[in-house]
């Protein structure tokens, strides 16, 4: 997601608070909250980052590790900023919190804050000689194409547009039933304060290499939905602070990752998420940092806009419970 200051997330959630809240008293009894136990964990890598993890079996979505600065002198997106790769600290969470490969990196849309360092990750050494699948739209792929990948790994970037549902392993004789599947929504971007995003656009084809952040268009966004075997069901609808309705309808998560912030825009964002998902008994929101200091500052646990934590309990109500992730610091469902 592209944003200009984290007030545009208040913005659109405070509104919310005391109407859900006493809709929420009036609810059904809940089911059971996990509290651990499941074997599925989750790791929070900054931004809309997520490293999940169960059975031996590791995914990432939206790996973005540099947090590069992004804003001009005014405090607005400067789109002719230079790209940059922070390989020190990608180096550095790939030897101390991340430390596997992944079977699968699930890019949600092409902004730099999502999918900039994907290139850089697949051709890191540690993940040499390991088969990594990129699910993503057109234009996602085109741009990590036009980054530069290894040759080897061009198979292994699979275009999604949503409504897709896969398994993992494929089906064999040995293996009737998945480990997991991974279910895919087409999604919408984020709509801040002006109604709109930046940069917008779609690509058909591979781009000369991005230079800026600009360059970087959003080219669709979409979220994930990954079902360990047949005890817990995780959502992602967390590269961004909006969604499509009508698409996510009938799914029933138990757990959502949700994009807090960003969302002055869009009408009821926090509670129509929730009532469209059926409640889920845990929501962890994220994309509420300030998507720029260093991960291995300490300081970067205090850039959270914490208030998000407050509102959405407000609207869940007893139905369940909202998290507070902290950077890098791995939690069990």
């Amino acid at each position: 997601m592209l944003r200009t200051t984290m007030a545009a997330g208040l913005a659109g959630a405070a509104a919310l608070a005391t109407a859900g809240t006493a809709q929420a008293t009036t609810s059904n009894a809940m089911a059971p909250v996990p509290n651990g136990g499941t074997g599925v964990r989750l790791r929070w890598l900054g931004i809309a980052g997520w490293e999940m993890v169960f059975d031996g079996h590791r995914l990432l979505v939206d790996p973005y590790l540099t947090r590069q600065q992004y804003a001009g002198p005014d405090g607005t997106a400067d789109l002719q900023r230079p790209l940059e790769v922070n390989k020190r600290i990608i180096d550095w969470v790939l030897s101390e919190h991340v430390t596997g490969a992944p079977e699968f990196i699930l890019a949600t849309h092409g902004h730099w804050d999502h999918l900039a360092d994907v290139p850089t990750l697949l051709n890191h050494p540690k993940w040499n000689g390991r088969r990594i699948r990129v699910l993503g739209g057109e234009t996602h792929l085109n741009l990590v194409r036009a980054m530069g990948i290894p040759a080897a790994r061009e198979a292994d970037l699979v275009l999604v547009t949503g409504g897709e549902y896969l398994r993992y392993p494929l089906r064999s004789p040995e293996k009737p039933r998945p480990d997991y599947t991974i279910e895919v929504f087409r999604s919408l971007h984020s709509q801040l304060g002006s109604y709109g995003f930046a940069p917008a656009g779609t690509l058909t084809s591979r781009p000369k290499k991005p230079a800026t952040i600009g360059e970087l268009v959003e080219g669709g966004t979409l979220g994930y939905q990954i079902t360990v075997a047949d005890r817990l069901r995780v959502m992602f609808l967390s590269g961004t602070a909006n969604f499509a309705e009508r698409e996510v309808a009938g799914a029933r998560p138990d757990v959502l990752v949700l994009g807090a912030s960003g969302n002055a825009g869009v009408h009821d964002y926090f509670e129509r998420a929730l009532q469209a998902l059926g409640w889920p008994r845990i929501v962890i929101p994220c994309h509420h940092d300030d998507m720029v200091t260093a991960l291995d500052n300490p300081e970067v646990h205090n850039t959270v806009n914490r208030e998000v934590v407050a509102t959405l309990q407000g609207i869940l109500g007893n139905r369940g419970r909202v998290l507070d992730p902290r950077h890098l610091e791995q939690f069990e469902l």
